[in-house]
């Protein structure tokens, strides 16, 4: 359940307003009030600790929108993400308000914000990720969640897995396909001053927290239900398509030392 009550902030000395110093960029969090720039990758339970930290977000904070807010409730159905000062984005055609790379916000925000806020991202497990990043984008293809035909009930063996592995196969060889590089990469090195794995978020987001200034709080679970959670992430790649993830995400090998795990 989502734990996070309104948090009063107070001031701080240096607020910048959007139109002066952020023109038409596409970030996700930027907080004057505790100091951080949150840069949300892509299948990492990004929204639910964006939608967490908006709690925590007043006066001249930049907290961007979910573009689907069907997506945007807790449990018991509460809306939880709370979008702010960012009228001037809603006005864009931009591709996608939630997701700005790091190279875009480098560039536009002040020097003194770029360097003395903490800047945090999410990693994981690249053949993980790749799962869901899989189930997500083809959620509406009818091979991510096959049916028993009659004849399978009539002895002929039901390889579930067979059509999500073969959709699979198809999905990492398509434009669809992208690493999270540039929300934590530049020039080919981290640009971030933290990252949280996505395997420990509980306990990399309560470090996060005590640097920043904030309480401990619950995260809620946000866009999920889409992935078929009985089956491990190697279950449904070859080696071929292991190898293929391996090359995309070769910087999160390096940097983050992830391997290929066996059920």
């Amino acid at each position: 359940m989502f734990a996070v009550m309104r948090y009063t902030l107070s001031n701080t000395a240096d607020k910048w307003p959007l139109n002066k110093y952020y023109g038409v960029i596409h970030v996700m969090i930027i907080s004057h009030s505790h100091k951080f720039i949150f840069i949300k990758s892509e299948k990492t339970a990004g929204t639910s600790v964006e939608a967490a930290l908006s709690g925590f977000c007043s006066g001249d904070d930049v907290v961007t929108p979910i573009n689907d807010y069907r997506h945007n409730r807790d449990e018991n159905g509460k809306f939880i993400h709370q979008s702010m000062n960012a009228d001037e984005f809603i006005k864009l055609d931009l591709p996608n308000l939630q997701h700005a790379d790091a190279l875009t916000i480098r560039s536009q925000v002040p020097d003194e914000v770029w360097d003395n806020y903490l800047k945090f991202s999410i990693i994981r497990n690249p053949w993980d990720r790749t799962i869901s990043d899989f189930s997500w984008k083809r959620r509406q293809d009818p091979a991510i969640k096959p049916r028993k035909h009659f004849y399978h009930y009539l002895g002929v063996p039901f390889n579930e897995l067979a059509q999500p592995a073969k959709a699979l196969h198809e999905f990492i060889k398509s434009d669809d396909f992208v690493n999270n590089d540039r929300f934590y990469v530049i020039d080919d090195e981290l640009c971030v001053d933290f990252v949280i794995h996505y395997e420990n978020l509980a306990e990399d987001l309560a470090e996060v927290c005590k640097k920043i200034g904030l309480p401990p709080f619950d995260l809620p679970h946000l866009k999920t239900g889409f992935r078929q959670k009985r089956h491990h992430y190697s279950e449904y790649f070859d080696e071929e398509s292991k190898a293929i993830v391996a090359e995309k995400h070769k910087n999160d090998i390096r940097f983050f030392g992830y391997e290929f795990e066996q059920a």
